[in-house]
């Protein structure tokens, strides 16, 4: 397996911004959908039905803004996401793969081979499905290889590939998630790692044995939530304050982001449709440390939202 620098996929992952239409925003309320015959299919993920040990971190109180960012956060004191410091707007629990550099765990979708890089949190769900929204929403977030180590970095419209499933309460304790939700690291200062760990199967707690029969909803999209270039820290062809002469697609800083009200667009969507059981207290395992909510508003939907595997 090739191995790429690690640090090198952290500072250059989620840098794309302007050249996308913004009607491509995430999340979105999927109420319509075209058929999707012939959608592209997912190889080699056998190897997700293994014993995994992620690094757990509450970006909770993460500095957004660092360095020579200039950006004035917003702030809401009321209203189902009400948030009264700046940088927890876009908290959340996150498991970080320590294995990521190395490209394992690793799938292959449409042909391409992606690298899972970590999954989190969203409360309530950040997807909608014909107007309802569920208690959770986790997402696996996934690195397209070629791109974290060509000329460009991750600026491409699928250079991540996210695996969602919505997440509903009110069922019996779901024993393949127990570890995760008992994990749930305190708030510190910095946003740092915990220096926890916490070991799990994704495959029991996807729950799906085939992906390519699993329905799903499918879209081009992009991130839910803005990206400080100081935490990026090197230089990448990507990262601009102006359209840089190669054309590539580019963003700017927080403010910017936060300005025009859109976030990078490089991310290839599938929302699976069978959602994950867990008991109510599961669900406020992690309510309870994010009790504000860290889900971004649903967004026009701008593109063509496919269903893929109907059965």
């Amino acid at each position: 397996m090739k191995k790429t620098n690690f640090i090198a996929v952290i500072t250059t992952i989620m840098i794309s911004f302007g050249v996308y239409a913004q009607g491509s925003q995430t999340p979105v309320n999927i109420t319509s959908v075209s058929a999707q015959p012939s959608p592209a299919q997912f190889t080699l993920y056998s190897g997700l039905n293994a014993t995994f040990t992620f690094s757990t971190q509450n970006t909770q109180n993460a500095q957004f803004c660092q360095g020579s960012d200039v950006c004035n956060l917003p702030t809401a004191s009321a209203g189902a996401y009400a948030y009264t410091v700046a940088n927890t707007r876009w908290g959340t629990y996150k498991l970080n793969n320590p294995n990521a550099g190395t490209c394992a765990p690793n799938i292959t979708f449409g042909g391409q081979q992606y690298c899972l890089l970590e999954f989190h949190f969203h409360g309530p769900s950040e997807h909608w499905v014909n107007n309802s929204a569920t208690d959770l929403e986790v997402h696996f977030v996934y690195f397209k290889l070629a791109d974290a180590t060509g000329p460009y970095g991750l600026c491409n419209a699928d250079s991540l590939l996210v695996l969602g499933q919505r997440m509903v309460g009110g069922y019996a304790t779901n024993s393949a998630w127990a570890n995760v939700f008992n994990a749930i690291p305190a708030v510190n200062n910095a946003g740092a790692y915990s220096g926890s760990t916490v070991s799990f199967n994704i495959a029991s707690m996807m729950g799906m044995a085939n992906f390519n029969t699993a329905p799903s909803y499918r879209y081009s999209g992009g991130l839910t939530a803005p990206i400080s270039i100081a935490t990026l820290g090197a230089a990448s062809t990507c990262v601009a304050n102006t359209d840089p002469a190669n054309s590539r697609p580019w963003w700017g800083n927080p403010q910017r982001q936060l300005t025009v009200g859109a976030y990078p667009q490089i991310v290839s969507w599938v929302l699976f449709k069978q959602p994950i059981f867990l008991s109510n207290a599961q669900v406020l395992q992690f309510k309870s440390v994010f009790p504000d909510g860290n889900a971004r508003a649903i967004q026009p939907v701008g593109t063509t939202i496919y269903y893929a595997n109907p059965n």
